[in-house]
């Protein structure tokens, strides 16, 4: 499993940037979103972990409020990751609270595309603590960064068909976590774990929500902002009460965020820091793909029209589900094989018939010598 790092995943107070961008600030509550719902649990309803399952290996990495260990799981034999609050005596009840609900909800959503949890409790110290799966591949960040300096695995494998093919499983994960009605809401590279053997893994659902009817997040707070700049909907970095809820939409945005930076190799949006990327977020129209991307990068005209679709800043705009964005890019690649198909066809049909007429030529050389 990769290091565990979200430290460009925000959750700061929007005032100041609502000024800079004409907006009224504070409109949104003061304090963390409400936890009730199907996956809220406390402390005091978890058990304790038996004395001597799991015994630590390494530390992974850090993360916000969490560290992951790799740990041995002596009932099952195998190695597996830990998520662990050591500093829980220090943190509100808020917190233990969210720590659980992402527990919870990543254990709800049993896909092949999204990471497994095993078990939710309590250490010996009290502190809460998960297991999942230990993902032994790298984040698709590090895929596309290695990419666009022409390493040569990764240049020579992950060609523009294989990378589509990564796309489409994250919108698999994504899609039947819709279907369950929870959105995601901090979709981007570095939430992605690509394995040695094709595995495709979503993570990461710490700011996830559950979603009503019309698919839209029911505990969202319009004060905060949480998410990851040059991913996050403009929905989401908006405190105006007019502005379109956030929801199932905000995660297609995102994922046409990651269409781009998968046919780029950059993210859609930069700046000098996450404030002007926000705003551009906002105010401005990513860079045409074609070019952002290296030199030398061909970027298809219609990827390019399904990555603006999705990241349309209406959520109206924008594709209605995510199987709708899926089948766009499935369409595409489609047609591409077929037409790469018919090239091949009629490069061999040519082969064949200027093969067929040097031995007609060669036959008729011949006939021509005995007579």
């Amino acid at each position: 499993m990769p290091p565990f790092d979200d430290t460009n995943t925000i959750g700061i107070d929007t005032g100041d940037l609502n000024q800079d961008i004409g907006e009224e600030p504070g409109s949104g509550m003061e304090c963390p979103p409400s936890q009730e719902g199907r996956f809220a649990c406390s402390l005091e309803s978890l058990a304790k972990k038996p004395q001597g399952r799991y015994e630590l290996i390494r530390s992974i990495g850090f993360g916000g409020m969490k560290c992951v260990l790799l740990v041995h799981d002596h009932d099952t034999g195998r190695e597996i990751a830990m998520a662990l609050m050591p500093d829980y005596k220090e943190r509100p009840r808020e917190i233990h609270e969210q720590f659980i609900r992402e527990a919870r909800i990543t254990a709800y959503l049993e896909h092949p595309n999204i990471v497994a949890v095993h078990d939710i409790g309590l250490d010996s110290n009290g502190a809460p603590f998960y297991t999942m799966s230990y993902l032994r591949g790298v984040p698709l960040t590090t895929v596309l960064k290695r990419i666009r300096e022409k390493r040569p695995f990764e240049s020579r494998y992950y060609t523009l068909d294989r990378r589509l093919r990564i796309f489409q499983r994250v919108c698999n994960a994504v899609s039947y976590a819709h279907s369950c009605n929870i959105c995601h809401l901090d979709i981007k590279p570095e939430n992605i774990n690509i394995g040695e053997f094709g595995e495709v893994r979503l993570f990461d659902w710490g700011i996830a929500c559950e979603t009503d009817k019309e698919g839209h997040a029911v505990s969202w707070d319009k004060g905060k902002l949480r998410g990851s700049p040059g991913y996050m909907a403009p929905e989401q970095i908006s405190v105006n009460p007019a502005s379109p809820p956030v929801g199932k939409s905000s995660d297609i945005f995102a994922l046409g965020a990651l269409l781009y930076s998968m046919l780029t190799l950059a993210p859609p949006f930069s700046g000098r820091n996450n404030e002007e990327v926000l705003l551009k977020t906002l105010t401005e129209d990513p860079e045409k793909s074609s070019k952002t991307a290296p030199k030398g990068m061909k970027i298809s005209r219609e990827l390019e029209l399904i990555c603006r679709k999705a990241m349309a800043k209406d959520p109206a705009d924008r594709y209605q589900s995510v199987m709708e964005l899926r089948m766009a890019v499935l369409t595409f690649q489609n047609r591409s094989f077929q037409s790469a198909l018919s090239h091949r066809q009629r490069r061999h049909l040519i082969s064949g018939i200027i093969l067929i007429f040097f031995i007609f030529i060669t036959l008729a050389i011949v006939y021509m010598k005995n007579f």
